[in-house]
């Protein structure tokens, strides 16, 4: 029950990339502040990692899992992109952008700099890791504060 839970938790940044996607849509003549967005996403997934960090044994199968579906998105805009070279045009294509939308912005944003190309996979994957991170970092914090 407890592995479930942590999945549907992992599924949170959809319902906010949605929700991002929808306020663009309706108010195409304003600007989100993105790069403030991601932060405060990233502080939420320490924020998460740290809340359920007792749901495993190990900070590290915590982290997996909460991060599992972050993982099947990422495979599946990577075989979009590398593979097919597009987006579907259906739903799994539109769903599987919007998941990262939250970091996308950072992410780009580190990417461009490092390697002044960015493809949407690379900014996904470093999004997936960023997510990586900071779940785990909640999760060892947590762990560290109850030693202590």
């Amino acid at each position: 029950m407890k592995k479930l839970v942590l999945i549907l938790i992992g599924l949170i940044p959809f319902v906010i990339g949605i929700q991002m996607s929808e306020w663009l849509m309706q108010h195409q003549d304003r600007v989100l502040p993105f790069k403030i967005i991601g932060i405060v996403f990233l502080i939420f997934w320490i924020l998460v990692g740290f809340i359920t960090s007792k749901f495993e044994k190990t900070p590290l199968k915590t982290a997996v899992i909460i991060n599992l579906p972050a993982f099947l998105v990422l495979l599946l805009i990577m075989y979009q992109s590398i593979i097919l070279g597009h987006s579907w045009p259906n739903l799994f294509g539109w769903a599987t952008q919007m998941y990262f939308l939250p970091l996308n912005n950072i992410s780009s944003y580190i990417i461009g700099i490092l390697f002044f190309y960015v493809h949407m996979w690379s900014a996904c994957l470093l999004a997936f890791l960023l997510m990586f991170a900071a779940s785990y970092f909640g999760c060892y914090l947590r762990r560290r504060l109850d030693k202590s």
